[in-house]
């Protein structure tokens, strides 16, 4: 073959070839491509699956679960809350069927109900949630909280506006609040959540904090409410809330019988303004006169004494049960104290105090807000022993010395604000704490019933009050109470 020949063949095949090729490109056509409207499942931020029908997932889920419906008593169980089912648009075709997606999740993450979450949040901005199945169950703990500090009857005459007669001893509530925020939402809850299913359980968590509170006591033999209450650091109080079918101090109880002993905590605080009417008795005054005609042996009462009786008004603010806060409105005397005048031989003799009878260290009327003893701990809301007692709602904050003696120590402190000691002449002692002001100080003689301090709200307090303590001529510790109940 000579060049001419190969270059003429060789044209005709390019030639051949490039009309090929056009043709192919005008009357080629692309194979079609079907776009799917699917699902993709998440969980947890991690991809599962396709599916065709979020329904069919959702409705496979409720029948599986019928377990989980029994046991909480609801119509309908949901996805775990981390699940997520988005629509997408896709040429894939590799779906997953509803089953083949329930098997992969519902070992990892549990199923949801739908229920409230309820929230506590304090002054802190620190909050407590928790979880119920029933908006109804909330209503009834709150009242079933409510009535663990107040009377069903004082409760529902607030509720009813209807006013008790002031006759005799009696509340006129004007509010009842939880001191806290309490928020409740619908939500979807997971089934490992605590969730509180009645509302016999939430009044009890209600009242504890705790579902269960597992402090139990056996009774024994010479047991009293008091000594129970005293052995497992509560108050007499304390203890009849949180064994509500004991309705008395004084109820005897069965040797074997189980009662709780765990401490008081609601969940919520519940506070209640009120007004408080109550007959006190006004107790007489014994008063000694020296008479330097009679022998120091001689000794006889020149006039009896008799206890008065007034109605006292006081607007008080009160929190789970306990004062906090109380102001004298009104006294009445119905019948006036006639003081008891004892006449003392002191021929020859010379006295230094009258060391039989204790003064009161503040004026009358007054309330005891807090007893000696154990208590829940107005600020920190521990469980703590009070040694001493807490007297408000007196007609003016003068404190006085409850017999002859000598200033000791004086001061401030963190604890006891502005404070004073004082020693008597037959060896006991008194200390008055968050003073507002102290009139006395150390190595001052006091006389008794003699001003030395101001009642005030010094140191670590919630309110205007005097705290008292006093101990023996060895230095221990008294209920002050006691030290008045000689006669």
């Amino acid at each position: 073959m000579n060049k001419s020949e190969y270059s003429v063949g060789s044209i005709l095949l390019g030639s051949f070839l490039c009309v090929l090729v056009v043709y192919m490109c005008l009357t080629f056509k692309p194979a079609s491509q079907k776009i799917n409207n699917f699902y993709q499942v998440y969980l947890g931020g991690n991809k599962i699956g396709l599916i065709r029908s979020k329904d069919e997932l959702y409705d496979l889920i409720d029948e599986e679960q019928q377990e989980i419906k029994k046991y909480y008593k609801v119509n309908k169980v949901f996805p775990p809350s981390g699940l997520e089912v988005q629509s997408v648009m896709t040429y894939k075709d590799n779906v997953m069927t509803a089953k083949e997606v329930y098997n992969e999740i519902k070992d990892l993450d549990p199923f949801t109900i739908e229920g409230y979450e309820v929230t506590v949040t304090d002054s802190n901005n620190k909050k407590k949630k928790f979880y119920i199945l029933n908006k109804e169950d909330l209503d009834t703990a709150v009242r079933n909280t409510i009535t663990s500090f107040l009377s069903e009857e004082d409760y529902e005459q607030y509720l009813t506006g209807n006013k008790k007669s002031t006759k005799d001893d009696s509340i006129e509530i004007t509010d009842v609040y939880f001191d806290q925020n309490v928020s409740i939402k619908k939500t979807y809850v997971s089934t490992e959540s605590q969730i509180i299913t009645n509302a016999e359980d939430l009044s009890r968590y209600f009242l504890f904090s705790d579902l269960n509170p597992s402090k139990k006591y056996k009774v024994k033999s010479n047991d009293t409410i008091e000594t129970i209450a005293y052995k497992n650091q509560l108050g007499v109080s304390d203890f009849l809330l949180a064994n509500p079918s004991i309705k008395s101090e004084n109820t005897l109880l069965a040797v074997g019988q189980e009662v709780t002993v765990a401490p008081i905590k609601p969940v919520a605080n519940i506070a209640v303004d009120s007004y408080q009417t109550e007959m006190q008795t006004i107790k007489y005054e014994s008063k000694t006169v020296l008479d330097k005609t009679l022998n120091a042996s001689e000794r006889f009462v020149k006039q009896k004494g008799s206890n008065g009786l007034s109605k006292v008004v006081y607007a008080t603010h009160e929190v789970n049960g306990q004062i906090v806060k109380t102001t004298l409105v009104n006294e009445d005397v119905i019948t006036p104290a006639v003081d008891e005048i004892i006449v003392v031989g002191a021929k020859n003799v010379v006295y230094v105090g009258t060391s039989t009878y204790w003064a009161w260290p503040t004026t009358k009327p007054y309330r005891i807000s807090s007893g000696y003893g154990w208590r829940v701990h107005p600020i920190d809301g521990t469980q703590k022993f009070h040694h001493g007692i807490d007297i408000v709602g007196t007609p003016n904050n003068d404190i006085y010395s409850m017999q002859d003696g000598e200033v000791i120590s004086s001061g401030y402190t963190k604890t006891m604000g502005n404070y004073i000691r004082i020693k008597y002449v037959n060896g006991y002692s008194s200390t008055y704490m968050h003073l507002s002001q102290r009139l006395v100080d150390v190595g001052d003689k006091v006389e008794k019933g003699e001003k030395v301090g101001i009642m005030g709200c010094t140191g670590s307090c919630t309110g205007k009050h005097l705290h008292f303590a006093v101990y023996d001529e060895d230095g221990e510790e008294l209920n002050p109470v006691s030290v008045y109940n000689g006669r």
